[in-house]
């Protein structure tokens, strides 16, 4: 939006920072610490402060050998061998800077544990080259880290205050940030640079509709990601990458609740960390099948990211997707086992945003664990054919006899047979933690705009516009990419020189 030099300001400083989640923080923190007067927008209030950071296992990436990133990440990007996802300088930025997440947040006070070395895509060469880390506490803990970072250092946070245009002169360059704070326009001088770090689209229905591979898709991440940042940016001729990409499997979504589950569907004890849940021993029987009953994918790997785009499958005579939504099927041995969700991130994490019964009575009471004495009773509830799905259970629990899925290649070790009566079903939707679209952005975190060109002074981090494109590298990428990208951003907004205002 082009302000003129009438306009009043009723706040300033070098660095706005839009948006106080994982990104914000961190590039909060390094604009202070290069030397910039920094500021923090934060449309939703102090008391009730949940974002996709805070609400997130605590996983992130570091990378040991960022010539092995680069080819990893590379690969990955050019799903088809040729056009790619997201330039080769940006990944590198990505990979050189995230060497440095682990001794980074130890910084901070942050107790790490080695949860997986290597990507996700293993059969991808030089996925070796990432280490997957967590945060003792998980996202909860990592972002009480954070905030004391950003506390320890005087910067100031204001909450209740949301974004709403951003500001530029008669130079196209970003002199600031209007703002809402309880119905009064604020209007924020920016004299260095702006760092927009909104989070993504999650809840915001017509977007999720209109870039989204597969709709309805559904998020477990913080309620407050609403695209306001794309809108901002749009405005003021920013190009955007990543729109139809998100970090998602299935999740389950139930009418009278706000937020997506992610759920353990073997219950090997998710809840260890807040309700002392813990099973050693084998996962309990599951399968996933379509809304006909059958099944269509490896379900021994539901935690791969890249299960999500499989959901997307239209049939074009039916005009319907056969697998929106999907079903889980279980047993009583997974029922008995302990609640259904895992404890670890989404509402039923730190936030508690929802307390899951331990002993799922009460979901079932609500309805949103179906129930059937025998499978074809359950068949009958879930709208399926009985026939169909008796057949798809007993073709498994074969399968399962012989150690082998020549269907699915589902690993022998998560292979059990289904027949401890009564039997489940969850029903499940494409969904996950986060969206990846925004505009794009180079190497030094500058917001690009049709052209190609930086949009003078305006830079962005985290989700909003994440490096990642179709396929995600591994488990923590975005908790990864909030560190990394927010010290560049943060590092390159503070160093750009201050703008003398002519007022």
């Amino acid at each position: 939006m082009l302000v003129d030099s009438k306009i009043l300001w009723h706040r300033e400083a070098d660095v706005i920072v839009v948006g106080f989640g994982g990104a914000g923080a961190v590039a909060a923190m390094t604009a202070h610490d290069e030397g910039a007067s920094t500021l923090v927008l934060e449309k939703q209030p102090a008391a009730a402060h949940m974002n996709n950071t805070s609400m997130s296992g605590g996983y992130f990436i570091t990378i040991n050998d960022v010539a092995g990133a680069v080819d990893y990440m590379g690969a990955i990007n050019r799903v088809d061998g040729q056009v790619s996802w997201t330039d080769e300088a940006t990944i590198r930025a990505f990979a050189e800077y995230s060497q440095e997440n682990s001794r980074w947040l130890e910084s901070l006070g942050a107790h790490l544990t080695l949860r997986r070395k290597g990507g996700e895509h293993r059969n991808v060469p030089r996925s070796e080259s990432i280490d997957v880390y967590g945060v003792c506490g998980m996202g909860y803990r990592l972002m009480d880290l954070l905030k004391d970072g950003v506390r320890s250092r005087g910067i100031e946070a204001l909450f209740e205050t949301a974004a709403c245009r951003v500001l530029t002169n008669e130079c196209n360059q970003v002199i600031g940030i209007r703002g809402r704070n309880n119905g009064e326009e604020l209007n924020i001088r920016a004299s260095r640079a702006v760092v927009m770090a909104p989070g993504g689209f999650e809840f915001d229905e017509e977007m999720k509709l209109n870039h989204l591979k597969v709709y309805p898709t559904y998020f477990y991440g913080s309620p407050a990601n609403t695209g306001d940042g794309v809108r901002m940016v749009q405005e003021i001729g920013a190009s955007f990458w990543h729109m139809n990409c998100c970090a998602a499997r299935m999740v389950a979504k139930f009418p009278d609740f706000p937020i997506a589950f992610g759920l353990d569907l073997g219950g090997r004890g998710s809840f260890l960390r807040f309700e002392r849940y813990a099973h050693e021993g084998e996962p309990c029987a599951f399968i996933i099948v379509d809304k006909h009953g059958r099944r269509f994918t490896n379900d021994g790997e539901m935690r791969q990211h890249t299960v999500y785009y499989e959901l997307a499958v239209y049939d074009s005579q039916r005009l319907d997707y056969p697998r929106v939504p999907s079903y889980w099927i279980f047993d009583a041995n997974r029922m008995k086992r302990g609640p259904l969700p895992f404890g670890h991130a989404g509402p039923t994490g730190a936030h508690r945003a929802y307390k899951w019964s331990r002993d799922n009575s009460v979901e079932l009471a609500k309805g949103w664990i179906v129930q059937g004495d025998t499978v074809a009773g359950l068949a009958k509830k879930l709208d399926m054919s009985p026939d169909i799905l008796q057949d798809t259970i007993a073709t498994y629990n074969s399968y399962c006899d012989q150690g082998v899925d020549p269907e699915f290649h589902r690993p022998p070790r998560h292979m059990k047979p289904l027949g401890v009566p009564p039997f489940f079903g969850v029903k499940l939707w494409p969904g996950g933690p986060n969206t990846q679209g925004g505009p794009r952005r180079n190497a030094r975190a500058q917001v690009l705009d049709g052209d190609g060109l930086p949009i003078p002074r305006l830079y962005a981090a985290g989700e909003f516009g994440s490096i990642f494109g179709m396929l995600y590298p591994a488990a923590g990428g975005n908790i990864a990419e909030c560190v990394a990208f927010g010290r560049i951003a943060g590092e390159n907004a503070a160093r750009e020189s201050s703008i003398a205002w002519q007022g």
